[in-house]
């Protein structure tokens, strides 16, 4: 039963994947040769909507074999759905970007998963093994996911990519426009590295002053623009303190949340204290937001200030955003960082050759149809 139960969530999590990710690439399909700002605004809702089932589609099978097999644990409808939505949206990628290749799909997953999905899969592991009642386990995987956390804060995420060889060193060439700009603004980088993938972008890490470009960014950008690029995350090495201090905080915002079962078992006192626990962590996260936002801007002031003309840095912008189809003004209900490529062309002094688009809408029907469907059986399993 165990394996029919696996194999029956693979299947049905792949094909809801593969037929709502398609359903949502219509009006994209339609937009054929339309300005790639129009384009971008309507492929935006589907790469949202895909992203959310991705959680979406494994919650409604993880609820829907409690009902069928409560006998069974519903780890085993939950990891291969979510394995197989997964690998349905190499199909949405490829699509959008035809020249994808699996290689390039899947180092870009798993840098997803290393940097940013394992927090996630640590809390929840957390969550579901925590003991019932407060005791030296409850406090020692406490102290394992705390330590967990602040081993990702410093570098345990791009090592852990080093390690299954996802990340390579920098070539000499972006050693020396690094090196550069470094120099140029004072702010020192330990190291940078590149990651073989078909989204253009860069990240900087501020505590070990790290920066990784994506090869994609490296092959569709100039070297004037790669420096522009540069200085704007140099912006974020260069933070204060007490901002780098935020973001860590920010980053464990949910940790509390791994004290459930325990608190549970203080009656109605430890129920209280926990609901004012997540309340705590969701203001948290919305100062992080905001946090964000004004680091954004500062970093994208810094970057034009720091280049003889400011044009440079709004075209290597502008570039990045038509790479990766991004919308170039975001829905206005969301919790985007970064300000809208349009006020950052304008802001940087650069007028765009079109008029402002409008807002790209925040996802498709097909997560909200999926979202439904996971109160509908939610509901049903109260009833029952």
């Amino acid at each position: 039963m165990t394996l029919w139960l696996v194999i029956g969530s693979f299947s049905l999590a792949f094909l809801f994947a593969l037929g709502l990710n398609w359903l949502a690439l219509i009006p994209w399909r339609r937009s054929v040769g339309k300005h790639w700002t129009e384009r971008a605004r309507l492929l935006y809702p589907a790469i949202v909507s895909a992203r959310l089932n991705n959680w979406l589609i494994p919650a409604n099978l993880s609820i829907l074999s409690s009902i069928l097999c409560p006998d069974i644990s519903f780890l085993f409808a939950v990891i291969p759905s979510f394995v197989a939505v997964l690998l349905a949206g190499y199909f949405f990628s490829r699509e959008v970007v035809p020249e994808v290749s699996f290689k390039s799909w899947l180092h870009l997953v798993a840098a997803y998963l290393f940097l940013f999905f394992i927090w996630w899969a640590v809390l929840m592991f957390a969550i579901f093994n925590m003991p019932e009642n407060f005791g030296f386990w409850t406090w020692l995987v406490a102290g394992a996911v705390l330590l967990l956390m602040l081993a990702f804060n410093f570098g345990l995420g791009i090592k852990l990519l080093r390690w299954f060889g996802l990340v390579q060193p920098a070539s000499e060439l972006l050693k020396a426009l690094v090196a550069e700009v470094s120099e140029q603004m004072g702010v020192p980088v330990r190291a940078t590295w590149i990651l073989s993938t078909h989204v253009s972008n860069a990240l900087a890490f501020p505590l070990t002053r790290q920066l990784l470009f994506t090869d994609k960014l490296l092959s569709t950008s100039t070297d004037g623009e790669i420096k522009a690029v540069c200085a704007h995350e140099l912006g974020h090495l260069n933070e204060p303190r007490k901002v780098v201090f935020t973001r860590v905080l920010v980053s464990m915002a949910f940790y509390p949340t791994i004290f459930a079962r325990p608190m549970s078992s203080l009656g109605d006192l430890g129920t209280r204290a926990y609901f004012i626990l997540i309340i705590g962590s969701l203001i948290l996260w919305l100062v992080g937001i905001r946090v964000g936002r004004k680091m954004e801007s500062r970093a994208d002031k810094i970057a034009a200030e720091s280049q003889v003309d400011a044009v440079v840095y709004a075209r290597a912008l502008e570039r990045l955003y038509e790479t990766n189809c991004m919308p170039a003004v975001m829905p206005k209900r969301s919790t985007k960082i970064h300000p809208d490529l349009y006020d950052r062309m304008t802001t940087a002094g650069v007028t765009p050759d079109y008029p402002k688009p409008k807002p790209a809408k925040g996802s498709s029907w097909t997560s909200r149809l999926m979202f439904c469907l996971t109160i509908i059986l939610a509901i049903l399993t109260c009833l029952g």
